[in-house]
């Protein structure tokens, strides 16, 4: 399981290395809502991916649909590949289905919307996947259509464990994480996303990324562990912590509970 965050613009200025040494493992991030339109792309979109980057953490993307046809869906799936073309993404882009509005449609109208989105992103060579709190998954979609060929991310706060079998858990809107002013929403990821899109060459990376994947590991911090003690422990020296400094381009040797390494093979 790896533990992450999904945030927008209403989080405003974060700080993406304080974020880190929170120990968060992952972040999905707004990329914008509807259809296209310059006043529609999170502002702070760009901004939150360049600052997530910049200290490793893997990052998804969302788009905010108010789709009410498969041509609008379509539409808003243009709208996302365009924002987020030249950019690469360890987590999935995912279809977020929660307006309000679109209740006036049928089941049928907004399980087929989900399938438009989803596959306009697949053939263009993204990983692609919805959102849906659980009242939405049982009572207005097809449930076992979408399930049965996109994963998805379910919204159940308060609960102790997903009420179905997800690929991301959105456990609170209530969190808080070191860096991020007010409340936050707090995800559990249930696959390793990162290594299923180099492995498959998707979400801007291409299968020869992979490659050096194969020369390292990940371990998470626990707590009384430096970069000394852990390169005693799996490279037979501590004098080869330099080594792990490099990997993960480390600036100082302080290293943090839950942060996630590299560690040369």
């Amino acid at each position: 399981m790896f533990k992450g965050i999904d945030i927008s613009k209403w989080q405003g200025s974060i700080n993406w290395n304080e974020v880190k040494k929170d120990g968060t493992e992952f972040a999905i991030i707004r990329e914008g809502w509807g259809k296209k339109s310059f006043n529609q792309i999170d502002k702070r979109f760009k901004e939150n991916y360049e600052g997530a980057k910049a200290v490793e953490i893997p990052i998804g993307s969302y788009h905010y649909s108010y789709a009410d046809s498969v041509d609008v869906a379509k539409r808003e799936a243009e709208f996302c590949l365009e924002n987020i073309k030249g950019m690469q993404f360890e987590y999935p882009i995912v279809f977020d289905i929660e307006d309000r509005t679109m209740l006036s449609l049928s089941n049928r109208q907004r399980t087929d919307i989900v399938k438009a989105f989803c596959s306009e992103i697949e053939k263009a060579g993204y990983y692609a996947m919805f959102y849906c709190n659980w009242g939405w998954l049982n009572n207005y979609l097809y449930k076992d259509e979408l399930l049965s060929k996109y994963d998805l991310w379910l919204a159940h706060w308060d609960v102790g464990v997903p009420s179905v079998s997800c690929g991301i858990w959105q456990k609170s809107d209530k969190g808080t994480i070191n860096g991020i002013s007010g409340n936050v929403d707090l995800d559990i990821s249930y696959k390793n996303y990162p290594e299923i899109m180099r492995n498959k060459g998707l979400n801007g990376f291409s299968k020869t990324d992979n490659s050096a994947s194969t020369n390292y590991f990940t371990y998470t911090v626990k707590k009384g562990d430096t970069l000394w003690t852990i390169a005693q422990r799996y490279l037979g020296s501590g004098g080869k912590y330099k080594e792990i400094k490099a990997l993960n381009a480390l600036n100082s040797d302080t290293i943090y509970p839950n942060q996630v390494l590299k560690i040369p093979k």
